[in-house]
């Protein structure tokens, strides 16, 4: 198990102004868990980067590797000017953070369902890559089923599911009613959808920017939330002061609104929320009379943790099931060269029993050559299966003692050295 590592930011320690510096979009994000796994001869890499979080997830067999440093260099940065809001997590502690994560325990908003479809698109893309190895699959496929039945047999109190439900409280606390309240929500990806349902429900009226396509004028296919009305992405700036709410939630590189955009024109009482990381609104649009502009690190509940003590111990002790199932795994890992053995001389003794009456059968050579890949595939995987099962039936300390007698056993007495039973 010490060959995971894992190192990054996250919202506990670094602020949102020093969380942007590490943020990586889904192109950056591929571009670099290539060049890593290639230049660091890592086995396997996994990069997950959320607005609250960036962590490099590496295994890295032996070899003594600082993802950190991958990081800062991959962003040009010095590691030593950063390293003290890094967080760095090995082995068992890496394990149990990643299990806790996926099920909400360690996101700002409390209890959060995000940060679960997060880590699989997170996977995913490590696999697109070619970046996944065994232990990457394992360890993060592991987590996902964790955070999966937490979820379906934990009820743990969020208040409001998400950051969108969050954002709705905090205008309710700024500006009252927000029935027929006039919104603007720039960037039309997830959290900008999540956004517009819940004030629509809310009874405001909301405003959606679309993008158009590279080539040609017509609008993208996009799902529009009901009851919303759309706009161009162009267009957004056009009549920025009509809206007592903008809310900008997408994942652009760049600003959406800059206080240069905003020169000249007049807010009254207008409440503005970013809600992207890296941001999309100037810090200094804050600035402008008759704006109050908020961010991603204004919307957390750090009191919900408080309020789910009995859901946490119930979410802890299904993690520690998940635990204990990798811990096993790792674990057997030390004999897979063993099981490997076993299972290839049983194979090649399989196969020399079986030449006499495949030839019969099918006679020609052809034929034969065909046959033997497929009986070799379906022996071997046969074989792993009874030994793979060995470590969830016997105790950890008979592994290697039952594998060694089984490894001795199969060379002892078959077809290929002559002293077959």
């Amino acid at each position: 198990m010490m060959e995971i590592r894992m190192a990054g930011i996250d919202h506990q320690n670094a602020s949102i102004q020093q969380r942007e510096a590490f943020a990586f979009t889904k192109a950056q994000a591929r571009r670099a868990m290539e060049r890593w796994k290639q230049i660091g001869k890592l086995e396997g890499c996994l990069l997950l980067s959320t607005c609250n979080r960036t962590e490099l997830w590496i295994s890295a067999g032996g070899q003594d590797i600082d993802p950190f440093s991958f990081l800062c260099e991959e962003k040009g940065m010095d590691p030593e000017r950063f390293r003290s809001l890094a967080v760095n997590r090995q082995g068992r502690e890496a394990v149990t953070h990643l299990l806790q994560l996926s099920c909400g325990l360690k996101s700002r908003i409390y209890g959060e369902n995000q940060i679960l479809s997060q880590i699989r698109e997170a996977l995913e893309l490590s696999r697109e890559c070619g970046c996944d190895d065994m232990v990457i699959e394992k360890l993060f496929q592991t987590a996902i089923s964790a955070g999966k039945r937490v979820k379906t047999q934990v009820k743990i109190e969020t208040a409001d599911p998400s950051a969108a439900r969050n954002a709705k409280v905090l205008l309710k606390e700024k500006l009252g009613s927000l029935e027929n309240l006039p919104c603007l929500i720039i960037g039309n990806g997830q959290m900008g959808r999540l956004v517009a349902n819940t004030l629509t429900e809310a009874g405001a009226q909301v405003t959606m920017t679309l993008r158009k396509r590279i080539h040609g004028t017509q609008i993208q296919d996009s799902i529009v939330p009901d009851g919303c009305r759309m706009i161009d992405y162009e267009d957004r700036l056009e009549h920025l002061e009509s809206y007592k709410v903008v809310i900008s939630a997408t994942l652009s590189p760049h600003f959406t609104i800059t206080a240069e955009n905003a020169a000249g024109k007049h807010f009254d009482s207008a409440v503005w929320i970013d809600m992207a990381v890296p941001r999309d609104i100037d810090e200094k649009a804050g600035e402008i009379p008759g704006v109050s502009l908020y961010n991603m690190d204004d919307l957390g509940n750090a009191s919900l943790e408080a309020r789910n003590e009995k859901s946490l111990r119930e979410s802890m002790e299904i993690l520690e099931d998940y635990r204990e199932e990798l811990e096993r795994w790792f674990a057997f890992r030390e004999h897979i060269d063993l099981v490997k053995n076993i299972s290839q001389v049983t194979t090649e003794d399989a196969c020399k029993r079986m030449e006499k009456s495949v030839s019969q059968v099918l006679g020609e050579e052809l034929q034969r050559a065909e046959i033997y890949p497929a009986i070799e595939t379906a022996v071997d995987k046969a074989v792993e299966k009874l030994l793979f099962g060995l470590r969830d039936t016997l105790p950890q300390q008979e592994w290697k003692a039952c594998l060694c007698a089984l490894e001795e056993s199969a060379k002892r007495d078959t077809l290929k050295t002559g002293k077959a039973k």
